[in-house]
């Protein structure tokens, strides 16, 4: 099998047709992607377990088809429910822990489902002091964490502006909605797909602790 240019195949190499295996090795799909193969505007990806025949592999101008690799879907965000008993334990372990190091004021934890923590008096940066010093700030846990972060967070709706514009009374990027009925705001914060890396051993990877330097980051900003 030949690629032209480091992509298309050469209609001329594929004889019978080519084993879905050869194609992946080509794709060269590294950590966090899929090979694909495209043809005649048809995107799918290449199954290593399947022989694909020159029909599927040239399209209908003699061009042999691309391959090439593309990110993995996101698996979606999914708030409230039934969690995981492992998920659970990660984020009580997680939210314990911050409390005795980073919010020794104490924090308020939803303890039956996991599904939510609240810093009661979470000092703001500097540059909203003119609006308000402290505020109430909720993190929600997706049912998925910690395979997947929070998406945002949430201050009281009684703060009637942001400096930055990222404080909504409404929710996206499939963040949980629920909270804005309590008298809560989302403040717009999202992690790229495949940017959040946790660990087995959640200490070692991205945790609780990263989303709070997160939050810093973007309210200081």
């Amino acid at each position: 099998m030949a690629i032209i240019n480091g992509r298309r195949i050469d209609p001329r190499s594929i004889g019978g047709g080519i084993p879905g295996r050869e194609l992946v090795q080509h794709a060269k799909a590294g950590s966090g992607r899929r090979p694909i193969l495209e043809c005649n505007g048809k995107v799918e990806q290449i199954k290593a377990s399947r022989m694909y025949s020159k029909r599927e592999l040239v399209d209908r101008h003699g061009r042999g088809a691309k391959v090439a690799s593309m990110p993995d879907r996101s698996k979606g965000h999914s708030f409230g429910g039934r969690r995981s008993a492992e998920s659970k334990r990660i984020i009580t372990e997680q939210v314990i822990d911050i409390a005795e190091h980073l919010f020794k004021q104490g924090v308020d934890f939803d303890e039956d489902d996991g599904h939510w923590m609240v810093v009661p008096k979470f000092l703001l940066p500097q540059r909203w002091h003119a609006i308000t010093q402290r505020t109430p700030l909720m993190v929600a846990f997706p049912r998925e964490y910690p395979a997947l972060p929070p998406v945002g967070f949430y201050m009281m709706a009684d703060i009637p502006i942001s400096p930055d514009g990222h404080f909504f009374n409404s929710v996206y990027h499939s963040a949980w909605d629920e909270p804005l009925a309590q008298g809560w705001k989302w403040y717009c914060t999202y992690i790229h797909n495949g940017a959040w890396q946790p660990a087995r051993n959640w200490r070692n990877g991205d945790n609780l602790y990263t989303y709070f330097h997160l939050v810093k980051e973007v309210l200081g900003n």
